[in-house]
């Protein structure tokens, strides 16, 4: 009688190697197979798709015709660009409108109060906003919608250049007009979006992280701030990005602050400024492109450092809730 612990043994016997020195229930393939590569098949390039490439290249031309100009003739002696054969490429690159820009125009001080005024904008917005929106997403208030509605239609009435004045009153009166006076009075006018993108975007976050914040002991601002605003880090992104455009770019509000105090310009206002404070009639273009293009360098940086959030916080701010 066979012992079962023979019979076991014979049961797990390994297969014989075949041939080649593999045996026949091996898995994997083969050496021969694991050397050769696969040929890629070649993709067709149809004939649209070059014609669709090249009208989008023509096109990104055209749209950045305007900006590569500016850039030469702010290197481009002036009268150069007064003349009507003087070509894009500058005769001789004159650097130093940048330089004459930075210190004679005072754009130098004209820069820090831009900084000065868009810090505080943006830093209000971003903590204004975000509060303002979590409680609207997360708390059914007597007379919401009411207000939601009121916030809604000051967006389409459009009312900005209508109250300019009577703000400029109101913060003169105040004592704010200075700096702090423009920064409250550009927040009023962005805050609105912004807050509709965050209250959208908290919709759609879950609340059970929330929920266990509050059995630990943290009340409403305790749970928006350690829990929920750093989850709104894409959406917020978006708001800076926004936030930094409307309130650098903004034309009117510090204009009207700075007419009685040039001190108070903006870069904006102080490159329109250029034109007219001109000596002999004659307005310096090559500088005011030199300024112009200083001008843009900050939300250049800001966008390429924030872009990687701002497509994902824009999109799930307006399509969420």
């Amino acid at each position: 009688m066979t012992t079962p612990t023979r019979s076991l043994s014979l049961s797990k016997r390994r297969p014989e190697p075949v041939e080649g020195g593999r045996p026949d229930d091996a898995e994997g393939p083969s050496p021969s197979v694991i050397g050769t590569r696969v040929p890629r098949r070649r993709r067709r390039v149809r004939p649209l798709t070059i014609l669709l490439h090249l009208i989008l290249i023509a096109a990104a031309l055209i749209m950045l015709s305007p900006l590569i100009f500016g850039l030469l003739a702010s290197v481009s002696p002036l009268d150069q660009i007064l003349s009507r054969n003087g070509g894009i490429v500058p005769r001789v690159w004159e650097w130093g409108n940048y330089v004459q820009a930075w210190t004679t125009a005072n754009f130098s001080r004209y820069f820090v109060n831009s900084l000065i005024v868009t810090a505080l904008v943006v830093v209000l917005d971003t903590l204004a906003s975000s509060m303002t929106g979590y409680v609207l997403a997360r708390r059914k208030l007597r007379g919401q919608r009411f207000l939601e509605g009121l916030y809604v239609g000051t967006l389409f009435v459009g009312l900005t250049t209508a109250t300019l004045f009577p703000q400029y009153v109101i913060a003169e009166a105040l004592g704010l007009d200075n700096l702090l006076g423009i920064a409250l009075v550009q927040l009023a006018g962005i805050m609105l979006v912004h807050i509709f993108l965050i209250k959208a975007f908290v919709l759609g976050l879950g609340t059970e992280m929330e929920d266990a914040a509050r059995v630990d002991g943290c009340g409403l601002f305790g749970t928006y701030w350690r829990v929920t605003f750093p989850m709104m880090r894409p959406i917020l992104a978006t708001t800076v990005i926004l936030g930094f455009q409307a309130s650098w770019n903004n034309y009117q509000v510090p204009l009207v602050f700075s007419l009685a105090a040039p001190d108070l310009r903006t870069l904006v206002v102080g490159v329109s400024a250029l034109q007219y404070d001109a000596a002999e009639g004659m307005t310096p273009y090559n500088t005011v492109l030199a300024g112009a293009n200083m001008a843009l360098v900050p939300i250049v940086v800001i966008f390429i450092v924030l872009q990687r959030h701002f497509v994902r916080g824009w999109t799930e701010g307006s399509v969420k809730g």
